[in-house]
């Protein structure tokens, strides 16, 4: 198991700890209220679809319009892996992608 890459990371059964995960992005200059509109309508349909995720937050950095982070709390790493298959998250990409001005960043973290 490699820390430093989560993506070679995978939880036994005996522990199974909530995934939660933290999404950083940044829009380009006047678009920030378009994605704030498509991501709180995609928080909306994950918290309401996705069987796992317990809590999906879309905040605005203060001082910032560019400047956004999601913050998703799943019961575990299967829900999370779900999370990037969903009919709803291949739709909205494309859309939300086109308004950034860097590529999201995501840090992903045990429960303790």
């Amino acid at each position: 198991m490699d820390w430093a890459d989560p993506s070679s990371y995978r939880l036994s059964r005996s522990d199974a700890r909530s995934i939660c995960a933290v999404l950083k992005a940044e829009t380009r200059p006047g678009s920030d209220e378009e994605f704030e509109t498509l991501m709180r309508d995609f928080a909306y349909q994950v918290r309401d679809v996705e069987v796992g995720c317990d809590s999906y937050v879309v905040t605005r950095m203060i001082g910032s319009r560019n400047h956004f982070a999601m913050h998703a709390q799943f019961t575990s790493m299967e829900a999370f892996e779900r999370h990037a298959d969903t009919l709803h998250m291949a739709k909205a990409m494309p859309r939300l992608s086109a308004l950034l001005a860097a590529p999201i960043s995501m840090e992903i973290f045990l429960a303790v």
